[in-house]
């Protein structure tokens, strides 16, 4: 696993804003952590689902990440 600071670690609460996340160049949304140095995304569906009634189920996506500063974010 990759080093879990620096520019290519994006995650909802990380403080740098709203941004768009594509993965193989196709938008994707709901995403909790991606990191585009290893080339994965964990999102959640929407809507929201649990499996045991305590968690948020998630998934990976493997694939070329792309993180895009939304303009006036």
């Amino acid at each position: 696993m990759s080093d879990q600071s620096g520019e290519h670690i994006h995650s909802w609460d990380d403080g740098r804003g709203l941004r768009k996340v594509l993965v193989d160049g196709q938008p994707v949304t709901h995403v909790i952590w991606c990191d585009t140095k290893v080339g994965i995304a964990v999102v959640t569906d929407y809507p929201l689902k649990s499996s045991n009634g305590e968690h948020v189920d998630f998934h990976p996506l493997w694939g070329e990440i792309t993180v895009v500063p939304m303009e006036g974010a």
